[in-house]
């Protein structure tokens, strides 16, 4: 992927829109073009072009009646990185390799373990050296720097995996649990609820969804029902549910 592919498909809200759905759930044209109120021929052109790239890929639903239908999910995992200064622009793709998915008997934690004790070295070596009067001295401080920097992103890429893998096995959860279009509502919630890391309010909740506070809340209880709430979103539950009563008084 190069950037200027990245920037034509991610610049687009519809597409960022998509993908940012589907990577919660696989989706089917017509739900794409119900959730986003736009016509199956537009929702189609945003997919076959993120498909083109290789971010999305589809597969035949066997069990549907009638026509195939085709389920839309995300193809590929990575981490796009950005940097920007007044003397520099670096674009950069790294293809994330969940832990599931590692075939050899190698343990994550080790290999994390291994590399920070070396890149500590390495680090405390380089900041150290901060006056660099000859050119030849300062191009081999920013190799080791970029050297410094590939450890800390290997570091970082087996964190973000070991998340990816539980975020993962959360989704997977939540759609066995709320398994047909009557809980599509609850599923976003869930997910919504599970991946945010802002605090969960009134206000975001209904910019979210654009619905109802007594319907938000009627979500709510039935995630509770089924063990999908974590304890600070039945706090929320709690919060909420105290403003709907004060309201219908």
């Amino acid at each position: 992927m190069n950037e200027s592919d990245f920037f034509e498909l991610i610049g687009n809200d519809t597409r960022r829109n998509i993908l940012r759905s589907i990577a919660r759930e696989p989706k089917y044209l017509f739900q794409l073009a119900q959730e986003f109120d736009r016509s199956k021929q537009s929702i189609k052109h945003h997919l076959d072009c993120l498909e083109e790239k290789g971010w999305i890929s589809h597969e035949i639903d066997d069990q549907s009646k009638g026509p195939a239908r085709y389920y839309y999910h995300i193809a590929r995992n990575v981490s796009v990185r950005i940097t920007l200064s007044k003397h520099s622009f670096d674009f950069s793709v790294v293809e994330i390799t969940l832990n599931n998915d590692i075939k050899d008997d190698s343990d994550p934690l080790d290999q994390v373990n291994e590399l920070s004790g070396v890149l500590w070295d390495n680090i405390s070596n380089v900041l150290a050296e901060d006056k660099f009067q000859l050119t030849d001295q300062k191009l081999d401080a920013i190799r080791r720097l970029d050297s410094v920097l590939d450890q800390l992103e290997t570091i970082e890429n087996l964190i973000l995996s070991r998340k990816l893998s539980i975020t993962g096995k959360i989704n997977e959860d939540i759609s066995v649990k709320l398994r047909g279009d009557e809980y599509r509502k609850d599923r976003e919630l869930a997910y919504t609820i599970f991946s945010s890391s802002a605090p969960i309010t009134i206000n975001l909740i209904q910019k979210e969804f654009n619905t109802k506070r007594k319907e938000i809340l009627e979500s709510l209880k039935r995630l509770h029902e089924k063990d999908l709430l974590p304890a600070h979103a039945l706090a929320f539950m709690k919060r909420l549910e105290s403003a709907v009563n004060i309201d219908s008084e």
